[in-house]
C-alpha cells in the first residue's frame, strides 16, 4: 500500500469500526435469539461462526492488502472504540444504568 501513515491510519480505524459495528450487530441478534427454544441455540451457534468468519475474512484481506502493522492497530482501535462506545450507551438503556465494562 503507498498511502501515507495519517491516511492509512484514518482509513483503518475507520474499518475497524464498521468491522465493529458488524460484529455487535451480529452478536446482538444472536443474544436475542437465545431465550427461544432448540432454534435459538442454533441461531446462535451460526451467528457466531458469522462473527468468525468476519473478523478472519477481514484480518486476510488486510494481509492480503499489505497492510502494515500501523493500520492493523489503528483498525484494532477503531474496533474497541465502537465496542466501548456500544457498551455505554447499552448500559445507559439497562435497568440500573451500569455498563459492562
Amino acid at each position: 500500500m503507498n498511502l501515507p501513515v495519517s491516511t492509512l491510519v484514518v482509513v483503518a480505524a475507520l474499518a475497524g469500526g464498521l468491522v465493529g459495528a458488524v460484529y455487535l450487530g451480529l452478536l446482538w441478534v444472536a443474544v436475542r435469539h437465545l431465550p427461544q427454544d432448540r432454534g435459538g441455540v442454533l441461531v446462535f451457534i451460526g451467528l457466531t461462526l458469522a462473527r468468525m468468519a468476519l473478523l478472519l475474512g477481514t484480518l486476510a484481506a488486510a494481509a492480503a492488502l499489505g497492510v502494515p502493522a500501523t493500520g492493523l492497530v489503528a483498525g484494532l482501535a477503531g474496533f474497541i472504540v465502537v465496542r466501548l462506545a456500544a457498551t455505554r450507551w447499552l448500559g445507559r438503556a439497562t435497568r440500573g444504568g451500569g455498563t459492562w465494562t
